[in-house]
């Protein structure tokens, strides 16, 4: 019985064109996903006081970053590091290791401050196969189903 159903259905045409245009967005799909190496960025230097923005904004905006890195050294420095909506005050004697979760904006207030910031980003070259990936397994859902509709009704 179940071989019966299975025949009808693949003989069903826009069932068979829905179930290629699905495997046609999985295939996409999954080469979207793959990245690239990894790619690097480095900054480092000293600040006297006044607001800084480190990094490099066409570097992060190119890649999905995965790691942002700011160590801040100095003898004896009031620092004010903005990373997203957090705004937080160091009084850095010795060495700050800071994760950011964004290109951080650096407030000297006091003294002077060595830094080194590191990003680490992933490129997805292939990220734009997505969208007609996600057309396709539309397009491919609705063939699918009115395909099963017709063959249930016996339209076939």
């Amino acid at each position: 019985m179940s071989m019966g159903i299975l025949s009808l259905v693949f003989r069903s045409k826009l069932f068979v064109i829905g179930l290629a245009f699905l495997v046609i967005a999985f295939i996409l799909s999954a080469i979207a996903v793959f990245h690239t190496q990894l790619h690097h960025y480095s900054s480092s230097g000293s600040l006297g006081p006044g607001q800084y923005s480190l990094g490099n904004g066409s570097f992060e905006n190119s890649y999905s970053v995965s790691n942002r890195t700011l160590i801040l050294e100095s003898q004896n420095a009031t620092v004010g590091v903005l990373s997203g909506s957090n705004y937080t005050t160091y009084n850095v004697s010795g060495r700050l290791v800071l994760h950011p979760s964004d290109r951080p904006i650096v407030n000297v207030l006091k003294g002077n401050v060595s830094y080194v910031y590191n990003v680490t980003g992933v490129g997805y070259p292939a990220s734009d196969l997505a969208v007609p990936a996600l057309i396709f397994a539309l397009v491919g859902t609705i063939f699918a189903w009115i395909g099963l509709i017709r063959i249930f009704r016996g339209g076939g």
